[in-house]
């Protein structure tokens, strides 16, 4: 009997040591913190003097974090400025909201060194990635900033998506 009870104590911890970790979901990212005004205006180009947007929870598990950059046409009202949003999370509509991103801005290129899987848009201004069970996306809005190429802008993005996804 002590027999038996010795190897089923070998069997169960074994067996706890043995199962891989399960894949947690994030909590609560506060990209903002994450990317930096730094970060934000190494991209964009000078910032105008203003805090980045900030939504908790934005909806489905997603945490956004926007920040405006120089203005890139028109006057007063009509003044359009680049924008960059990163978004990061996890839960379960995170996957299939992330994915309708991809195919709005057809993000079918791979993006490699970034995380998991991650997938860039040919002029540079998307990037999904995904790493576990937490997705990211970073985004250019108005147009690439002055100066730069959608390679270079892609690898910035994806290198946004990785500092995220590495909290």
């Amino acid at each position: 009997m002590r027999l038996i009870q010795c190897s089923l104590a070998i069997l169960v911890t074994t067996a706890a040591i043995a199962a891989p970790a399960p894949a947690h979901a994030a909590g609560p990212l506060d990209v903002c913190a994450i990317v930096t005004p730094t970060e934000a205006a190494a991209i964009l180009g000078p910032l105008p003097m203003q805090p980045p947007s900030k939504t908790d929870n934005a909806g489905f598990g997603m945490y956004t974090c926007m920040y405006l950059g120089p203005a890139v046409s028109g006057e007063g009202a009509q003044t359009r400025f680049t924008r960059l949003t990163v978004q990061a999370g996890s839960g379960k509509d995170v996957p299939d909201l992330t994915q309708m991103d991809v195919d709005k801005h057809k993000a079918t290129i791979d993006l490699a060194g970034v995380a998991d899987l991650a997938k860039r848009s040919a002029d540079g201004t998307f990037v999904w990635a995904k790493k576990g069970t937490v997705y990211c996306t970073a985004e250019i809005a108005n147009g690439l900033p002055r100066g730069r190429t959608a390679d270079s802008t892609a690898a910035s993005l994806g290198a946004l998506c990785r500092k995220v996804l590495s909290h």
